[in-house]
């Protein structure tokens, strides 16, 4: 009687029953927590390769090579397509989702096999689960900025003097100098309206004149336009131009333009008087001076036109009217420089110079000068220009001049400055 009432081991017993009960559940947590690790790491690579694919789009307008740039970012995470193992699709624009058929937006569906431990072995699961991961980016807005200043180094790197007026109430001013005195503000007559004002490196002088207060030791931003194509940053070649004018050293009156897509090169230093000047790319291989008054004809679903400087500088002289508040010197918003109504290539340096007396006007389009300075000096003559522009430039002066901002892209939907984000 007393063997049967003794209890002792029955604890052992419980446990050994119990055990394979135990870990199993402690397995199922296991393999649960790798996959959703697992995933979690493939949501990343999507997003990655969206993005990467909607920032190729949005310069290339090419579907297949955003597909090509979403391979190669999801490469660059360790994976590619393969047979049994991972398998990427990139659909232009989505196929499902509420971005469905929107232009645009590109989505990235990546599947991908991840092996279990525990329920490959008391199950009949083959030992692996398919996880998915998808994501959408676009550029559905414009960029939150509108004036980038790129040089890396440069003291100084945008300077602001004297009774100086710069207005960009709604974007912002980007300064990428690393230098202790990046921005500066020389005097104390003048005003800085910005939405923002970031600074890689530091500020000096009568900061006070910003409104907002510049923040500075920011990161660094690169070349909004710097991969885009047809690229700004290459300029026309030669061999691009649909006429080539080796002789002609002034422009006057009327002149029709080459038309949509089309450029016309001017080998010559040039002078441009009381210009109106037709839609399409005039190209200057030998800089080109500016006077009188200077519009270009704006017509429907194209706009305007480029002034490309190749070579040489960009000159305003005195008394200059570059456009008028009714009819704004515009860019064109189609073809190979849409939204750019003044560059110089990245192999020009020579300054963009808007300077002396009372030029004035109003100016439409991105200007695009990545390795130059753009120098606007009014010696109290009442600049008054108005640009709806965005300005990406190395370096940036303003002494005493009157210059109103207001984003391009923010005005013109077909603006090749977006902003690409997730949106799904």
């Amino acid at each position: 009687m007393k063997l049967r009432k003794d209890e002792s081991g029955s604890i052992l017993a419980i446990v050994a029953i119990c055990l394979p009960i135990l870990m199993g559940f402690a397995g199922l947590a296991m393999d649960v927590g790798l996959l959703f690790r697992a995933k979690r790491n493939l949501q990343i690579v999507a997003d990655s390769a969206a993005v990467a694919a909607s920032l190729d789009y949005l310069y290339n307008n090419s579907a297949s090579s955003a597909q090509s740039a979403a391979f190669a970012s999801a490469a660059t995470n360790g994976i590619v397509n393969a047979t049994g193992g991972p398998h990427i699709a990139v659909n232009t624009p989505p196929a499902s989702g509420p971005n469905a058929g929107v232009a645009g937006f590109i989505e990235v569906i990546i599947t991908e096999p991840s092996p279990t431990v525990f329920l490959g072995m008391v199950s009949s699961h083959p030992g692996s689960v398919t996880i998915a991961a998808r994501a959408v980016a676009g550029s559905p807005g414009p960029s939150a900025d509108c004036v980038y200043v790129l040089d890396p180094t440069a003291s100084g790197a945008m300077t602001l003097q004297g009774s100086f007026n710069v207005s960009a109430n709604h974007c912002g001013v980007v300064v990428d100098s690393n230098s202790s005195d990046a921005l500066q503000f020389t005097g104390s007559g003048g005003t800085l309206i910005a939405g923002s004002v970031s600074v890689v490196g530091g500020d000096g002088g009568a900061i006070g004149d910003s409104t907002p207060t510049p923040i500075t030791a920011s990161s660094p931003v690169s070349d909004p336009l710097e991969n885009s194509y047809p690229s700004p940053a290459n300029g026309v070649a030669n061999s691009e131009c649909s006429s080539v004018d080796t002789t002609t050293t002034t422009l006057t009156g009327t002149i029709i333009g080459p038309g949509q897509s089309n450029s016309v090169c001017y080998t010559q230093a040039m002078s441009l008087n009381n210009v109106t000047l037709g839609n399409g790319i005039y190209v200057f291989e030998n800089g080109v001076t500016l006077s009188g008054n200077i519009v270009s004809t704006v017509t429907a679903n194209y706009g305007g036109a480029t002034l490309d400087i190749e070579s040489g500088s960009f000159n305003v002289s005195t008394g200059t009217v570059l456009g008028t508040a009714l009819v704004p010197f515009t860019a064109p918003t189609v073809g190979p420089t849409n939204g750019i109504v003044l560059m110089e290539p990245a192999t020009n340096s020579s300054q963009i110079t808007i300077q002396k007396g009372n030029a004035s006007g109003s100016l439409t389009g991105i200007i695009y000068a990545p390795s130059a300075q753009l120098f606007l000096q009014d010696s109290g003559g009442g600049l008054g220009l108005t640009i709806t522009s965005d300005i990406i430039v190395d370096q940036l002066f303003d002494k005493t001049a009157t210059i109103n901002i207001n984003s391009y892209s923010a005005s013109y939907p077909n603006s090749p400055l977006r902003a690409v984000t997730l949106v799904e």
